[in-house]
């Protein structure tokens, strides 16, 4: 009987071991997990807190200043206010002119579909820029893990010259666990 209780308990625990979900990485930090402890992971490569921007975005949204794949962004990181689950994360890269943009724009969607050569590649455009949609599989290529996107937006100063170039990761099985939790405030 102790054979049997315990062959079903094993059993078990490697069913559940394989049923853990696979999440989309930003930075090679799984966008899973507490804001805290993504925040703790982000800080730990040398990221650090903008209490003031963070301030300005509000709940649900903590941003951070850094360097991204040798550049010098900004981060924003989103997740569920009640939950603290993250679910998305952003570099933003300032470019001082939209060549200058269009030509980082070109690095990093090499640099991406190079990365996930087995995505599902979508080109497009977004206020008159080109956008690079990367649908990213999991490692048994069976279902999407998540979303990266690729794009530039112009500043909102209309007499500056400056885009903003976006590398965004949104993670599938957070994100829609926030939304669930979202409908359940309606």
């Amino acid at each position: 009987m102790k054979k049997i209780t315990l062959s079903l308990i094993a059993c078990l625990i490697s069913l559940m071991v394989s049923a853990q979900v696979e999440h989309l990485k930003f930075m090679g930090i799984p966008l899973n997990g507490t804001i805290t402890s993504f925040q703790a992971k982000l800080q730990a490569k040398g990221v650090k807190y903008d209490p003031l921007g963070s301030k300005q975005f509000g709940v649900g949204c903590r941003c951070f200043k850094g360097t991204f794949s040798n550049e010098k962004a900004y981060f924003y990181v989103y997740y569920n206010d009640k939950t603290k689950i993250v679910y998305r994360a952003k570099a933003v890269i300032t470019c001082y002119n939209i060549e200058y943009g269009n030509r980082k724009f070109d690095s990093f969607s090499g640099m991406l579909k190079s990365k996930y050569s087995d995505g599902e590649f979508y080109d497009g455009e977004q206020d008159g820029h080109p956008a690079l949609s990367i649908l990213v599989p999991d490692s048994k290529l069976e279902k999407s893990l998540g979303h990266v996107g690729v794009y530039i937006s112009n500043s909102s100063e209309p007499y500056i010259d400056e885009v903003y170039l976006h590398i965004d990761y949104e993670d599938f099985a957070n994100k829609n666990s926030n939304q669930e939790k979202n409908m359940d405030d309606l």
